[in-house]
């Protein structure tokens, strides 16, 4: 079921078209880059949406009861998080969430915490709306990393500062946050006024042994100060639908969230991810789980392989499908780093910089591939490595 290669090209695929090299995969080179998947998603949710095209009306669609319960029951039996069904509120994609929750919940000017190395959206939607980036970066700690509290307080006790942004589990690092770890967050942004987001769409998307806890689920006080985000995409290979699930269990805050998603002009999901999701999360669950071993086999011969190679080190990965590579010890700047891997490797990456300034050196690579693929590609990596 994940072993099978195909090529995406001419379907106007971010991964594969528009961001892409003209010729760069036509010579060999192949994309380990946008975070989406190289797997077909599952046969339920391709058959759902097959019979739901079939019955030709493609109109204005709501998060109906079936809908919403689909999403209520997946949450509690996944993540035991219960959630009730108004909670719920139905966006285009979690990018777009994070963009409406900033201008829901800050002015121009107000600062914004982030936990850099992290997903450069994150920084993007900040200042794209006027706003101040305050930067918690996080602390390497041998193949992992770690939250710098005593800053965290510091930066959360500042009268500007209105908003943290929360990775959990963390894009690119791969951190799967402890619950101890998540009381202390969740804590410092209760006592000073800081409304958390919390950006959980990689939450399904665990190595063997993890397990993810949902913020709300570590104090229950957290719920009155939490916007925590969710969706299919990441899950089951969804993301071109751009549908998530924004769960916000404070009124005050969903209502605040609901009035800025009024006045940006978002008033109905994608009719099309209706039946899908609803079959997602209702159908899906074994693909999920299979998905997520075929991905733990991906990362053990990746680390594999990676150990062989001198200059480059791979970090710990407790969640997500990313993998981040420490490639410093090559000696490139970035822009060489990015043709050395295109070129000689035949890798198209998402480089380390665009994570911010502690992501010089590094390159996040997303292993939901085939593994023959990868194996090649690493392959390729460690025979251009030794020429080196």
């Amino acid at each position: 079921m994940f072993d099978s290669i195909f090529n995406r090209k001419g379907t106007g695929s971010y991964k594969w078209d528009t961001t892409v090299p003209d010729g760069l995969i036509e010579r060999g080179a192949y994309p380990l880059s946008v975070a989406d998947m190289e797997f077909r998603t599952a046969p339920e949710i391709r058959e759902a949406v097959s019979a739901f095209a079939q019955k030709g009306f493609f109109c204005y669609t709501d998060s109906d009861k079936e809908y919403r319960d689909a999403v209520r029951e997946f949450m509690l039996r996944r993540h035991d998080f219960s959630i009730e069904n108004e909670w719920i509120t139905c966006v285009g994609g979690v990018v777009f969430a994070i963009n409406t929750a900033i201008r829901a919940f800050t002015e121009v000017g107000d600062g914004v915490i982030i936990q850099s190395p992290v997903y450069y959206p994150f920084r993007n939607s900040i200042e794209n709306n006027g706003r101040v980036v305050v930067d918690n970066p996080l602390v390497r700690v041998g193949a992992s990393y770690e939250m710098n509290f005593s800053q965290l307080e510091e930066l959360a006790a500042r009268e500007d500062v209105k908003l943290m942004l929360l990775c959990s589990p963390h894009n690119p690092v791969g951190r799967v946050w402890t619950k101890a770890e998540l009381e202390r967050v969740g804590s410092i942004c209760l006592k000073n006024n800081v409304i958390l987001l919390s950006d959980e769409i990689h939450f399904d998307i665990l190595r063997q042994g993890q397990s993810h806890t949902v913020i709300n689920n570590v104090d229950c006080a957290f719920a009155d100060n939490t916007v925590i985000c969710t969706a299919v995409s990441k899950s089951f290979n969804l993301a071109g639908l751009g549908t998530s699930n924004i769960i916000i269990a404070s009124k005050s805050l969903r209502e605040r969230f609901r009035r800025q998603l009024s006045t940006d002009g978002y008033s109905c999901i994608n009719s099309v991810s209706r039946p899908a999701t609803i079959t997602a999360y209702t159908s899906c669950d074994y693909w999920l789980d299979e998905m997520n071993a075929y991905v733990d086999a991906n990362i053990d011969l990746a680390r594999s392989i990676i150990a062989q190679i001198p200059q480059v080190e791979m970090l710990d990965c407790q969640g997500t499908y990313l993998i981040w590579l420490d490639m410093k010890g090559l000696g490139l700047d970035d822009d060489a780093l990015d043709k050395f891997l295109q070129n000689e490797c035949g890798i198209i990456q998402d480089p380390g910089f665009w994570f911010g300034e502690g992501g010089k050196g590094y390159t996040r690579l997303n292993v939901a591939c085939p593994r023959s693929v990868l194996e090649a590609a690493l392959l390729r990596l460690k025979a251009a490595c030794n020429k080196l």
